[in-house]
């Protein structure tokens, strides 16, 4: 006899945060996801297009979450694709999905050029096909 065992409840290991980048307008948003360059081919984000050859990332992270993002959700998932399509607008607005926790306001679908922070503090920007790992946050 086979025995199922129940998913486990989540735990805080499962947690992903979620970061748009502060101030991109929808219209600039649509631009970088039908751009043939990656992320780093958008001027603001070409100066960290080498972030994992520095030394310190984590510092460089850090000060690219302070200055250039906003946290916008907390996500119920340790999968990267999980944390994309839970806090997209496909089929309602993403906010009500059920495994999001969202901060207050109005906020756009996750976009190339946001960030992702697993809960290892492991920095990956969402680009137009996956994402690019940049090191880690503290």
């Amino acid at each position: 006899m086979e025995i199922q065992l129940a998913d486990p409840a989540p735990t805080e290991q499962d947690m992903l945060k979620i970061y748009h980048l502060a101030g991109l307008t929808k219209a600039e948003a649509n631009r970088l996801n039908s751009s043939t360059g990656g992320w780093d081919s958008e001027p603001r984000f070409a100066r960290y297009a080498d972030i994992t050859s520095f030394a310190d990332s984590a510092q460089i992270v850090t000060a690219l979450l302070e200055r250039e993002y906003n946290l916008v959700a907390v996500v119920d998932s340790a999968n990267l694709d999980d944390g994309f399509t839970l806090t997209n607008h496909i089929e309602a607005d993403w906010q009500e999905n059920d495994d999001v926790v969202a901060l207050p306001g109005r906020h756009r679908s996750t976009s190339v050029g946001d960030l992702i922070v697993s809960d290892d503090e492991v920095t990956y920007v969402v680009d137009k096909c996956g994402f690019n790992k940049l090191g880690s946050a503290s």
